[in-house]
């Protein structure tokens, strides 16, 4: 089992921005020590949601801090980009890092994000599939030419190449089926939310199966990109049961309002298709507990809940959310280290 974590560098009412920063990488720079794989962190824009539009620059600080641990971008919003200008910055991370960079592409983000940075989200599906093509043409260390529906280049030699070959790993987002669908097309495996039901993810992985078979992709190759995926839970460890739950209540419920509110369709939130929205309905936090979104209690107590996550979806791949919206940077620290102790060592790929 290999285990990452996730930062979204989201912003609690009491704390600054620069406080955000200061938690969120303390614990990013505990993580390589504490035997985590990597960090992956989100891109968002222009709310308190997410306080980091460039994941690239805050992982190139923690690259020059760090030797193995490995950074994923979680996940670039390509349609809001030019894929020449984000491979070009993406080879620099790629290169300064020692070839430790992982690229998740996404379609999310808000209206305003779109009208901003002038995208049709109509287009957005289009755009990904076009702008990975472009991406990895760009890094492939050769001049070429391009021709597509948003974006042509002629003779165009992208400078620095990534270390990695023959480019660094791509993924998917995958909160919908229809990005499971576009997924398979292109050959690429997975990230997926902690709010996507079990169920539905276990429905995900047979129409990913599915798909790919019909693009032509044989059954090892499939089962190798179902391997390297990655799925998602939020976790909290502590000593005691109803101290985990006393520290996480707060923090997790600040979490689904800030979710609620920006993908609401009064904000006009979401790109169209990209996940159920019914999932947005706030509830009672023993009714997340309940449904396994969270997994938060003793080691004992998160390492059965766990387990039973990964039996039932295969995944080999967990991105654990610890720092939730105001959670104690010590208490954060804290679960780090029980996780990695006593929790890590005992999983088995399923």
């Amino acid at each position: 089992m290999e285990f990452g974590l996730f930062f979204l560098m989201q912003r609690d009412e009491a704390w600054s921005e620069q406080a955000v920063y200061g938690s969120g990488l303390e614990q990013m720079l505990a993580a390589e020590a504490l035997g985590y794989t990597s960090v992956w962190i989100a891109e968002h824009h222009f709310n308190d949601y997410g306080l980091c539009p460039s994941p690239p620059v805050l992982a190139s600080f923690v690259a020059a801090r760090t030797t193995t641990l490995r950074l994923g971008m979680g996940v670039s919003l390509l349609p809001l980009h030019h894929p020449v200008d984000l491979a070009e910055e993406l080879a620099v991370l790629d290169v300064v890092s020692g070839g430790r960079l992982d690229v998740g592409i996404g379609r999310g983000g808000t209206l305003q994000d779109y009208q901003t940075f002038q995208s049709d989200r109509g287009d957005s599906r289009a755009r990904v599939e076009e702008g990975i093509a472009l991406m990895q043409r760009s890094w492939s260390g050769a001049p070429f030419d391009f021709r597509g529906r948003f974006h042509s280049a002629e003779r165009l030699h992208v400078r620095p190449r990534p270390v990695q070959r023959p480019h660094p790993p791509l993924f998917i987002a995958a909160n919908s089926e229809d990005s499971v669908l576009s997924a398979a097309r292109l050959g690429l495996p997975t990230l997926s939310s902690f709010f996507v039901p079990v169920d539905e993810l276990q429905k995900r992985h047979r129409v990913y199966r599915d798909a790919a078979l019909a693009a032509g992709r044989s059954l090892t190759e499939i089962e190798s990109l179902e391997r390297r995926s990655w799925g998602m839970r939020v976790v909290h460890v502590a000593p005691d049961h109803d101290e985990a739950l006393r520290a996480t209540e707060a923090p997790f419920m600040g979490y689904q309002r800030r979710m609620s509110v920006l993908r609401s369709d009064a904000t006009g939130g979401s790109v169209p298709s990209s996940f159920d929205r019914s999932l947005l309905r706030l509830r009672e936090f023993r009714d997340y507990l309940a449904d396994g979104w969270a997994l938060v209690g003793t080691p004992e107590e998160v390492r059965d809940g766990l387990g039973k996550y990964c039996d039932a979806t295969g995944y080999e791949r967990v991105l654990l959310v610890m720092a939730l919206p105001g959670m104690d940077t010590g208490l954060a620290l804290r679960s780090m280290r029980l996780f990695s102790e006593q929790i890590a060592p005992a999983m088995l790929p399923a």
